[in-house]
């Protein structure tokens, strides 16, 4: 009787929604390498550990509170300083420092070091996270 049960719980299928997503062909690319390199079985799974990755740092971003120090990286092209400076002006009652540095192909890091309350560190990080001109955004909360 167990075994029986047991062969149905490992033989069920359970549906899983199928989405569709368009990638310019360098992503595809370097998304096609990870399964290799990581030891996913594939594009699905390399996919799904990227949006549970988005999905804890999103849920970490949302249960600070309080007063908090932290770090806020930033990459974007060299022709979207202007984004980067509205950035700054917008949120610089928390900004306790600014690093700029030109990287190879254009692109610019930008180092925030950050003071005050979790509510305006979130407000600056969201608003730097919906601006598409931003191409890798971190934060670090000791």
């Amino acid at each position: 009787m167990v075994s029986r049960f047991i062969f149905k719980l490992i033989t069920e299928v359970v549906p899983v929604p199928i989405i569709s997503m368009s990638l310019d062909e360098n992503t595809l690319l370097e998304l096609d390498s990870l399964p290799a390199k990581l030891g996913f079985a594939g594009r699905s799974e390399a996919i799904r550990a990227g949006v549970k990755t988005l999905i804890a740092e999103n849920k970490g971003v949302d249960s600070l509170s309080g007063r908090i120090k932290s770090v806020l990286l930033m990459v974007h092209d060299e022709s979207d300083e202007e984004k980067a400076t509205a950035v700054k002006h917008k949120f610089d009652d928390i900004i306790a420092t600014q690093v700029h540095s030109n990287l190879k192909s254009g692109k610019c890091l930008e180092i925030f070091v950050l003071d005050g309350k979790a509510s305006r560190v979130r407000e600056m990080f969201r608003s730097a996270q919906a601006n598409r001109k931003v191409e890798y955004l971190k934060l670090v909360v000791p």
